[in-house]
Parts: structure tokens; sequence; C-alpha cells
């Protein structure tokens, strides 16, 4: 009896362990037509999701983590970075954006025979932290009050994005709900301002309503700079350093079977 013990409870413990992967119930890949938006993402509703882009920009979405800013795809064949494709997803049931990723992941590796390794590699970096050494934040950063414009938030998904839409506007930057991982990611789509992406390291977890009003498209020549915006209002500084990189690297790749 307690060999037969012995045997059963690890056998339990890996049939726990190895879950099955998440996958679409139907998915179609087609050519984009030529007049396709590049880039092109759109959860149509909670159990579809539609897709207009190259596999490297597929793969960014689906091996990523919000906005995929400390992410990196190399490798692969030519094509992977030229040829369009129209992705329709849909989910067994209704699906949150991070199941959303990880089913996509299963569609690249089934139909486009997609194979990968992960390396990290350490790059120079913007550290965000507070100015004060009391984490006294800046008056542009308020608490969150768990509400989107006064209505409740979807439910919970992903910790590092915005519990609310915070779509991007020429005149700034703002964000509902947002963790300072996504101010460091909004933040880290100004690399060419800025030169280099930025890592939180702040170390606060909170979530807060953020607005820097500043002139990002395109930048006023006569106004402060992103790093003076950021330190007078949001009572953050960007300090260079060291931090990680994630690169995704394509073994072998294959255009995908259609349908």
């Amino acid at each position: 009896m307690i060999l037969s013990n012995l045997i059963f409870f690890p056998l339990l413990a890996a049939s726990m362990l190895a879950q099955p992967a998440l996958k679409f119930e139907v998915a179609t890949i087609k050519p984009a037509p030529p007049d396709a938006a590049l880039n092109r993402v759109v959860q149509v509703d909670p159990s579809r999701i539609s897709f207009q882009m190259t596999l490297r920009n597929l793969i960014y979405y689906a091996y990523g983590n919000g906005l995929s800013t400390a992410l990196r795809v190399s490798g692969g064949p030519d094509w992977i970075g030229k040829t369009v494709h129209d992705v329709q997803g849909l989910a067994p049931g209704t699906a949150t954006p991070r199941q959303f990723r990880m089913m996509l992941r299963t569609l690249l590796e089934e139909r486009f025979a997609l194979k990968t390794h992960t390396e990290t590699q350490t790059i120079d970096v913007f550290a965000l932290v507070p100015v004060r050494s009391d984490g006294k934040l800046g008056p542009k950063v308020k608490p969150w009050d768990g509400t989107c414009k006064g209505q409740p938030p979807p439910r919970e998904d992903d910790p590092k994005m915005p519990r609310c839409p915070s779509p991007f506007r020429p005149d700034g930057i703002f964000l509902e709900g947002g963790t300072m991982f996504a101010a460091a990611e909004v933040l880290s789509v100004q690399r060419q301002a800025l030169g280099r992406i930025v890592e939180d390291q702040t170390g606060l977890a909170g979530r807060y309503n953020m607005e820097l009003e500043f002139q990002l498209s395109p930048p006023d020549p006569n106004g402060p700079s992103l790093f003076t915006a950021v330190r007078e209002q949001w009572g953050l500084k960007l300090e260079p350093a060291k931090g990680p990189l994630e690169v995704v690297v394509v073994d072998s790749a294959q255009p995908p079977t259609e349908n």
C-alpha cells in the first residue's frame, strides 16, 4: 500500500501540471488584401479576435507582455517580416487578452510550423524611479478609484496592462488604472525621442491615473524635453541603467496552411 502511494502521487502531480495548450475553436488564415492596415489587431467581441500582421509581428503579440517593448524577434526566413496575413480566431468562449495571446501562440506553432527559442540580453535602458526618497509622486499622478470614467472596469486580466482603455494621443499620455509597468511601456514607445526603452524600477505596485501633457507627434522643438515633463508632472525620473531584453529567436517557420 505504501509503495502504491509513492507511485500514485508523483503521477497525479505530473498530470495536474500538464495543462493542455489553449487553442482557438475555429481559426482562418488568408493573405491580407493589398490595402490592409498593417499591425492591426481588433478584439471583435469577447470571443473573437482579428489580426492583419506579418508573422514577425504576430510573434511579438503572441510572446509579449503588455506592449512588448522589452521583446525582440530575430532570425527566421525573410518573408516573415514582409508577407501580411489576415488571421481570424474564435475562442471556445469568452477570452481575456492574455488567453488570446496563448491561443495565437498555439496557432503559430500548428499552422506556421513555428519553432523558436528564447534568449535574454542585457541592454542599456532608462530606469523609471521616483524623484523623492519618500516616494511622493507628481501632480499628474493620482491613485486609481477603481472605475473607468465612472463605470465598472472590465474584469481583471493582465496585471501589466491598464484596467481602462488608454488610447495614445498626440498631445500626451493618459493612463487610467495603469501600473508603473504600463507607464514605462508607453514611454518606451517614444524610443525615438528617448534613445532607449524604459524599465519600471519604481517599486510601486499600485494602479494610478496618470496624465502627461506633452506634444508627442510631432514633438515641440521649443517645449520642455520628455525627461523634464516626466519629472515635473509625474515626480519620476529616467536614469541610465542596464536591463533585460527578451529575444525570441525564430529557428524555423513555413508559410501557413490556409482555409
